[in-house]
């Protein structure tokens, strides 16, 4: 255990970095709130400091648990030992003296105390930086770097001048020559040391990078994640991604979240004031204020659901109903063939759940705007107002069937604005069936929306649009 007020110090700064790997979100007021845990109840109980930080940084119980794992594997002791080391050690059968080797490292291993090598490793790896490993293609360095550090240089040393007092040069048997004052078996059990120190080195690092690299090994996966087009993720990806965009959205949700403001009053309004203190004699104690009322903003959100557009309209409604609280009001309605409500499906279930149903009533049948965009009319157009803003996620592409542009029209005209989201890159617009350029004139907005990147950037702009409205 760390005893100086700079090793604790650099104690808990690494293990905050190794709780924020494991995906436990670290403020610097928590930080800091760590460190004062850490003081007040000492480094004596492992399992009192670990209760304590739990309370200063876990703040879920999903955190929580991530919490514990990153505790124990923190803590655990540092050089563990390989398995490499449960047969043929050749320390163990090393019964000589180590009279005429003259490198410490070489001495500490052929004496076998495995506390003293491992206190040896671990102070190599704090002066080498350790703790500031991010990547997996740093393992091999750091890995000479600690070794170095021991003393690796002279330990090469030491094993050649066993092997020439032994008389033991390359390609013979070890600890088999019979030349020089050596002692048999010296050079062969240096050897075998060497490869396991080597080994326990590799260990240590890549111990180490699970726990300060994974932050970082996560960052460039959702970096890569975010860049990928949506309707390219494999399976493997589908489960990260949405954790990923519950994550985001819950960062935008926080960003957008309305201020406790105090309510402006207004201006006096004498007429119910003086009414309201009739019975007072006209001592007006009891004042009413003219208040402007405040007409909330609206969101439709229009998505088609067939082929890959599903996927991108997975995570937009997956944005918009995890920022239900900052957008007042989110209606959402889903087509193909035919158009339907589904705010219903959202209401009810998780958002897996609910877009399977939605997917099982009306995602993948050949794609008709047309028809989708009479559906609204029918049954949705007179709810459209001045406060509402529409968002429509498709490609555009009809079927060679009336697309009806001029439904469109009425919905702008109805509507404060219109955004239409592309998932098709624009060099592909207009072609083939795609009747985009027809829809485009009666757009506030048309963007390409294929990757979370650009979802993110979307409903962010769409959230901070809609509060200034409101």
């Amino acid at each position: 255990m760390a005893e100086t007020k700079g090793e604790i110090d650099r104690t808990i700064v690494n293990f905050l970095k190794a709780v924020r790997g494991a995906d436990v979100r670290v403020s610097v007021a928590e930080s800091l709130d760590a460190v004062r845990v850490a003081d007040f109840v000492g480094w004596e109980n492992r399992e009192v400091l670990k209760q304590g930080l739990s309370l200063a940084l876990a703040k879920t119980t999903e955190e929580k648990g991530r919490f514990d794992a990153c505790f124990e594997a923190f803590f655990t002791a540092v050089a563990e030992r390989s398995p490499a080391e449960d047969e043929n050690e050749a320390t163990d059968d090393w019964d000589g003296d180590t009279a005429g080797v003259n490198n410490e490292l070489a001495q500490m291993l052929l004496e076998g105390d495995q506390a003293e090598i491992a206190a040896a490793m671990e102070e190599a790896a704090a002066e080498v930086g350790l703790e500031n490993i991010k990547f997996f293609t740093q393992r091999g360095l750091y890995t000479q770097r600690i070794l170095r550090q021991m003393g690796l240089e002279g330990l090469d040393a030491a094993i050649r001048e066993a092997q020439a007092n032994t008389g033991m040069g390359e390609g013979e048997g070890q600890g088999q020559g019979s030349g020089g004052g050596g002692q048999p078996g010296q050079a062969a059990a240096l050897e075998v040391a060497r490869k396991r120190l080597f080994e326990t080195a590799r260990n240590l690092v890549e111990r180490r990078l699970s726990l300060y690299g994974a932050e970082t090994t996560r960052d460039l996966r959702e970096g890569r994640l975010r860049r990928s087009r949506l309707g390219n993720l494999d399976r493997r990806d589908q489960e990260e991604m949405r954790k990923l965009v519950a994550r985001i959205a819950k960062r935008l949700a926080a960003l957008h979240s309305r201020k406790p403001k105090r309510r402006n009053r207004g201006m006096l309004d004498l007429r119910q004031t003086m009414r309201r203190n009739y019975a007072n004699d006209g001592i007006m104690f009891d004042l009413i204020w003219k208040r402007k009322k405040i007409s909330k903003p609206r969101v439709m959100a229009i998505c088609d659901v067939s082929g890959s557009v599903a996927s991108v309209a997975r995570f937009l409604l997956q944005f918009l109903y995890a920022l239900h609280d900052v957008l007042n009001d989110v209606r959402s309605f889903a087509f193909s063939g035919k158009l339907i409500e589904t705010s219903q499906f959202f209401a009810a279930h998780d958002v897996d759940a609910a877009v399977d149903q939605i997917m099982n009533a009306v995602g993948y049948m050949p794609t008709d705007y047309g028809k989708s965009l009479e559906d609204f009319r029918e049954g949705f157009l007179d709810q459209v107002d001045k406060r509402t803003t529409v968002v429509i996620l498709g490609d555009g592409r009809s079927n060679n069937t009336d697309p009806r542009s001029d439904i469109l029209k009425e919905i702008s005209e109805r509507s404060k604005r219109v955004l239409w989201l592309n998932p098709e890159p624009p060099p592909l617009w207009g072609t083939g069936d795609s009747e985009i350029f027809r829809y485009r004139p009666y757009c506030s907005l048309m963007r390409e929306v294929n990757t979370l990147q650009h979802l993110e950037r979307v409903v962010n702009d769409l959230v901070r649009v809609v509060k200034a409205a409101s």
